[in-house]
């Protein structure tokens, strides 16, 4: 299926359903070979109703992309639990906007859930920065990744969302000063937890923290998030090329993220292999993410592990200032290295300090929009 284009993506995709065929949503950088097996194996799956299977290519932010097979119905019995999040006092004809390409689950959920319970849906493909705004003037909600939401607000700003009242984020995690600078403008902003493998795992309705989505259980095993829920996937059409999904038999899954547990607070530290080995300490570089996360004038950070001849490895932090400074002006890069700096002596400790601070307007993405950490590794140089 082309993905690029969400409405011919849709009409290929309800085309298949109703032909009986299992459609496969791939972006066109997705290898071949690897897109040759998915449709093989199916071509070769043979379930009770062939039309209720759907194919989803993950965007493989750090690492591989891998083809990620689930029913229709899974995520359908999601629906009256996810209209709690996106216009909890909305109207069935409130205008839905969902910018992205449709090879992100973020967008196509977002595609099939407002088709599907009737809302009209500004589908322009793509983001494309501050511009693509004009498309959303008539949106009262929109499904995006958090690091659309420094353009949505300067657009607001600008008088280009007049009904722009709510924002459902997810893909990675919500620095604090965006949600407070979108309630500022009148925007209520819904953050949810959940991976391709697994749809939706938890929400945050307020800032409160995240808590259970409706109709999941949650429980941790040494240190990792556990799920149990009718969302899930089924699996890899390819298990050979392998995934971070695990299974036992009475149906609870997890992809590897640690977290913790406070009550019915749930916090999620990134995945495992996600981590910095610092003089022999373990540093989970998304703690340090989010020590760093509410950092006034910081739209996105992200931090990777780096090579050091003494340590073995250090903490390196790359941050996306809230807005850009002008071409060729090293002051304000300057200043929120500095508030990043002192963020960091007041929450962590020395080992996990970042040692090294880049400070860039834009960041790799994904065709889903999330950061793509192996593209940064490769841009900065590191193995």
């Amino acid at each position: 299926m082309p993905v690029d284009d969400p409405v011919t993506a849709v009409a290929t995709l309800l085309a298949a359903r109703l032909a009986g065929a299992v459609p496969v949503l791939a972006a066109a950088s997705w290898p071949r070979d690897g897109l040759g097996r998915a449709l093989a194996l199916a071509g070769a799956t043979e379930p009770d109703r062939p039309d209720d299977l759907l194919v989803v290519v993950t965007s493989g932010s750090s690492g591989s992309p891998r083809a990620v097979v689930r029913t229709a119905a899974s995520w359908q019995v999601s629906f009256a639990a996810f209209d709690t999040l996106l216009a909890p006092d909305g109207l069935p004809g409130d205008v839905v906007w969902v910018p992205g390409g449709a090879d992100s689950t973020l967008t196509l959920f977002g595609l099939w859930h407002a088709l599907a319970t009737g809302r009209p849906v500004v589908a322009p493909g793509r983001w494309r920065g501050a511009a693509s705004a004009a498309a959303g003037a008539a949106a009262r909600a929109v499904h995006c990744v958090p690091a659309v939401l420094p353009d949505l607000l300067d657009a607001v700003d600008a008088g280009r969302l007049p009904a722009l009242r709510r924002a459902v984020v997810a893909g990675s995690a919500l620095p604090a000063t965006l949600r407070r600078a979108a309630a500022d403008r009148g925007v209520e902003v819904v953050e949810y937890y959940g991976a391709a493998e697994l749809s939706f795992v938890a929400a945050d309705l307020d800032g409160t923290g995240l808590r259970a989505f409706p109709g999941v259980e949650l429980t941790l095993r040494d240190g990792l998030v556990w799920s149990r829920s009718p969302y899930q996937a089924l699996g890899y059409l390819d298990p050979a090329a392998g995934g971070p999904l695990r299974r036992d038999e009475d149906g609870w899954a997890c992809v590897g993220d640690l977290g913790t547990l406070d009550g019915a607070v749930l916090t999620v530290r990134g995945r495992g292999e996600q981590a910095a080995s610092v003089g022999g300490r373990v540093v989970v570089l998304d703690d340090v993410e989010r020590a760093l996360a509410g950092t006034a004038g910081l739209a996105e950070v992200v931090c990777l592990a780096e090579p050091d001849p003494k340590l073995g490895e250090r903490v390196l932090c790359v941050a996306r200032p809230l807005r850009p400074g002008p071409p060729g002006a090293t002051a304000p890069a300057d200043r929120l290295v500095a508030r990043l700096r002192d963020a960091a002596r007041a929450t962590l400790p020395a080992h996990a300090r970042p040692i090294r601070y880049v400070v860039r307007d834009e960041l790799p993405r994904t065709p889903g929009g999330k950061i793509a950490r192996a593209g940064l590794r490769k841009e900065l140089g590191l193995p």
